[in-house]
């Protein structure tokens, strides 16, 4: 259940697009798959992209940190409705700290439900 979920969360995370208004921590790179790896750990990667959303205005509801099954994940719920993501997830899992953009839909570019 975890791998599937894990599996599921990289492919809805390669879908997605970093976003300019976000300041990243220092050190933190593309590898080899185009996932953003942080140079710092999940608490300072939290604590640097919380400072700096606080700084630029940006509401947000923080949800984590959470360890399930080894790994750990925070995530930010954007309310502040002009960001073009919806959700920041910081996944550490197997040594790196992963940071994803989910990016906001709107109504007309979601899938029909049935």
């Amino acid at each position: 259940m975890l791998r599937g979920f894990l599996a599921a969360f990289i492919i809805t995370a390669s879908l997605s697009a970093r976003a300019d208004d976000v300041r990243l921590p220092p050190g933190t790179r593309k590898d080899s798959t185009g996932t953003l790896v942080s140079g710092r750990g999940l608490r300072d990667t939290t604590d640097f992209i919380a400072k700096d959303l606080t700084t630029r205005g940006i509401t947000t509801t923080q949800i984590g940190p959470t360890r399930i099954r080894g790994a750990e994940l925070t995530r930010f719920i954007s309310t502040t409705p002009t960001t073009p993501w919806l959700a920041i997830h910081i996944l550490r899992s197997a040594g790196k700290t992963l940071i994803f953009f989910v990016p906001r839909q709107s109504l007309d570019e979601r899938a029909p439900t049935r």
